[in-house]
């Protein structure tokens, strides 16, 4: 290829790169506490995006109710959270959020611009029937809430990383919305320009691919890197 048709073909790449780079940010569930002994109290869901992203109204949570894999209540746009840490360019959103229920199983939904990027389920997974999260499957955390599970406790991810296939599900003794949860740190998102000059266009695409599948089995199967390439 000559140099003046190679340079207009990255010019025309990256241009398309940079339109599509919002959608193929990331965002995730990070904690919630749905039961507890007693009547249940300071119920809440907390969601971490990326500290850049200003669209919070395109960001909607759906609550799910595992009997018939249909929404219940009304739906909460990112732009009702509040915005509490931030760091390593991730922003932590929670919400006060009364009357989630108990299962067995219910589960949360959460999409961008109508496309679900996490879909969870506690006490059992179901088939999501309706709303976003329709026809797929919402996978079991693992670990739940009772009504022997003591005040002020949560549910939320621990690890290291920058997407939710780096982080697992634990029980918190103490809760903390607005914050990042203990044995939690995130790591910066990797550059998209920098990943395309790494891994070139087919292994970016892949990349945007695992970022959003790995670790959530209602969405597609994402094959393997074509680059053979591991960036940080």
């Amino acid at each position: 290829m000559h140099g003046d048709a190679l340079s207009s073909w990255i010019g025309i790449a990256f241009t398309a790169l940079a339109a599509a780079s919002a959608s193929s940010q990331v965002f995730w569930i990070n904690e919630f506490h749905y039961d507890n002994t007693g009547a249940d109290v300071g119920e809440f869901v907390e969601v971490v995006a990326p500290a850049d992203f200003t669209d919070l109204a395109s960001v909607r949570l759906t609550l799910y109710n595992g009997a018939d894999g249909h929404p219940y209540g009304a739906a909460h746009l990112l732009s009702s959270f509040t915005p509490g840490e931030t760091a390593s360019g991730w922003t932590v959103y929670s919400k006060t959020i009364s009357g989630l229920q108990n299962g067995a199983p219910d589960g949360l939904s959460l999409d961008v611009g109508g496309s679900v990027v996490h879909f969870l389920s506690y006490e059992g997974g179901f088939l999501g029937s309706s709303g976003p999260a329709a026809g797929l499957f919402a996978p079991d955390i693992g670990v739940s809430q009772s009504e022997s599970t003591p005040v002020g406790s949560s549910l939320g991810l621990i690890g290291t990383g920058s997407s939710l296939s780096d982080f697992t599900w634990t029980s918190f003794g103490a809760a903390s919305p607005g914050y990042f949860n203990a044995g939690q740190a995130v790591v910066p998102e990797p550059g998209e320009y920098a990943l395309a000059a790494c891994l070139g266009l087919g292994g970016l695409a892949w990349w945007r691919r695992r970022r959003r599948c790995v670790g959530n089995p209602c969405l597609p199967t994402v094959s393997a890197n074509p680059s053979g390439k591991e960036c940080r």
